[in-house]
């Protein structure tokens, strides 16, 4: 079974409880984890599956199988429909208090998050979007935003055990799909200088992270 086929699974929400009983994961230094960082691992775009009877190991992908999954997530994810046209205004709150408006982000690249908590395929690319944020720490013109179907207190909570390193801004449970016509979760999109739909995606993958860096780098060059 490739290893997209096993995200698609996932992100489907295919019932794995079985596996997950059964089976004993290691991740990629040799140490036995739990199943959700095993995939969280996989969704990072640089490791494979390997499997013996009831064991699952991750094992280094060559930049040439990293390649391969990476063009077939983009293509399975991407969506074209609303490249280059406006994207909604907003104006809130992050959980920290801080205002994030569009009409005070002009000029910049945003890259934006959906995700809820709760949400398996969500928690499982985390890891790989706050290492996102991690490479761009010191580029002033991209600014990282999350918009949660959750309460402030909800993600307050949940952020002392999982944090987020986007700004994580909560929202009512209506808010994100009647303003960004978003109704599935996780999804990735970036907005260009100019305000408009960069690169827009529905669900996740394996190299996620690498799909969205390049997209941010032809961004910035806008």
């Amino acid at each position: 079974m490739r290893i997209l086929f096993l995200i698609t699974l996932l992100l489907a929400g295919h019932p794995m409880t079985a596996q997950k009983t059964k089976k004993i994961f290691y991740d990629s230094a040799g140490r036995v984890t739990t199943w959700d960082n095993y995939m969280a691992q996989l969704v990072g775009g640089k490791y494979k599956l390997s499997k013996s009877g009831n064991f699952r190991t991750l094992v280094k992908m060559t930049p040439e199988e990293q390649e391969v999954e990476v063009r077939r997530t983009e293509k399975k994810i991407t969506r074209t429909d609303k490249i280059g046209k406006l994207f909604p205004d907003f104006d809130r709150e992050d959980v920290s208090g801080n205002r994030l408006a569009k009409s005070e982000l002009k000029g910049k690249v945003l890259v934006i998050n959906f995700w809820f908590v709760g949400c398996p395929p969500c928690e499982m690319e985390r890891p790989s979007l706050n290492d996102l944020t991690e490479i761009y720490k010191d580029n002033k013109d991209v600014v990282f935003i999350s918009f949660a179907r959750n309460s402030k207190e909800q993600l307050i909570e949940f952020l002392k055990e999982s944090p987020v390193h986007y700004h994580v801004v909560p929202t009512e449970k209506d808010y994100i799909p009647t303003t960004f016509a978003i109704n599935g979760y996780p999804a990735n999109l970036i907005v260009g200088r100019d305000g408009n739909y960069f690169y827009n995606s529905a669900a996740s993958g394996i190299g996620i992270q690498t799909i969205l860096r390049r997209q941010i780098d032809k961004a910035l060059k806008q």
